[in-house]
């Protein structure tokens, strides 16, 4: 059964060097790790929601800030996490008050907001249930 890890950040400044998916692809070598950013082209973005769709649990972390206005580019991914019966948990590392009205309002959907050092601890309890 595959497992999956999505790294999305949505920051104005995204770096190429993602650490917290190296560090979730290190410890989890099990577990199908991308990371993309808003500016990510429609291929990437569409491995993205195959990955999710095949996986039997998912982690979707999203990395953003009050500036992350590119929320439309990403809009598939996002209604794919709202899909009910899914084995998904997402993590919000930074403030982004849309993102997480659009969360709270679908409380189906398992979501926390963490500091980025969180990320690896929830992602081994999520995985581990």
């Amino acid at each position: 059964m595959m497992q999956a890890f999505l790294y999305l950040d949505l920051t104005q400044s995204t770096a190429f060097h993602q650490p917290v998916a190296e560090q979730v692809r290190q410890r989890f070598p099990q577990v199908t790790v991308l990371d993309l950013d808003a500016r990510s082209d429609e291929l990437l973005q569409h491995y993205a929601l195959r990955l999710l769709r095949e996986s039997h649990r998912a982690v979707v972390c999203i990395k953003a800030d009050g500036e992350a206005t590119e929320l439309a580019s990403i809009m598939p991914l996002l209604e794919e996490l709202f899909e009910e019966e899914k084995r998904r948990l997402v993590i919000l590392t930074g403030l982004q008050p849309r993102l997480q009205r659009i969360f709270a309002a679908r409380p189906h959907v398992a979501f926390k907001v963490v500091i980025e050092e969180e990320v690896v601890g929830e992602v081994k309890r999520f995985l581990e249930v």
